[in-house]
């Protein structure tokens, strides 16, 4: 109990683990840090994903609205129903299709290259994205991507939009830049408070002197 690898609460021992020394300790802890800054990396990107798809599909619904307005309608044949994918493949491959009965199975053999594209990857090629998968938007084009975003989300899509990049090392490296601003900052303060107590103990000691 003295070494902390047990414990004891009224009847009930408890297992603590095995000493270790401050070493260890620290490494654990790197990787554990490292551990949890790649699963924040992560969820940042699916974010990410999730902001694309969000803003894809509002555009695709104000476009539809846009020419509903205009009075194109597209007819019920020609639709195109969200999800979708787009298989593309050479004029000259041959391709062998299978169906199931309940038809929600679909099986091709390509005897050629093909290519799979999901919905996003078509509307992105829409430009329905302003160019905000490639951080290559105007600010004109941020400001009307933002209204499309709640409000807790505009700090991403600022970013997304101008191409900065948001990864955690970056943000921890920029947090230092501020920790160490901040220390040189308080430094300047400590210096300059230490300059004027001088001045003043001097211009005390001074005062007494006869001219």
């Amino acid at each position: 109990m003295a070494m902390n690898i047990i414990s004891k609460e009224k009847k009930e021992i408890r297992w603590l683990g095995l000493p270790t020394n401050s070493m260890q300790e620290c490494t654990a802890l790197e990787k554990e840090k490292q551990s949890k800054l790649d699963q924040i990396q992560t969820k940042t990107q699916q974010l990410q994903e999730l902001i694309l798809q969000h803003i894809s599909f509002k555009s695709l619904i104000e476009r539809n609205k846009d020419a509903e307005n205009k009075g194109i309608k597209p007819s019920p044949s020609s639709a195109i129903h969200l999800p979708f994918i787009v298989v593309n493949t050479s004029d000259k491959a041959l391709i062998d299709c299978s169906i199931s009965n309940d038809k929600t199975e679909y099986m091709f053999n390509f005897n050629k290259r093909f290519q799979i594209h999901d919905d996003i990857d078509i509307l992105k090629r829409m430009g329905l994205l302003f160019g905000l998968d490639k951080g290559e938007c105007t600010e004109e084009d941020i400001d009307k991507v933002k209204s499309m975003v709640p409000k807790s989300l505009e700090s991403y899509v600022e970013q997304m939009g101008r191409g900065v990049s948001n990864s955690i090392s970056n943000i921890l490296e920029e947090e230092d830049l501020d920790d160490v601003d901040e220390e040189e900052t308080l430094e300047g303060e400590a210096e300059t408070e230490d300059q004027e107590v001088e001045a003043n103990e001097y211009s005390e000691d001074s005062s007494d002197v006869d001219v």
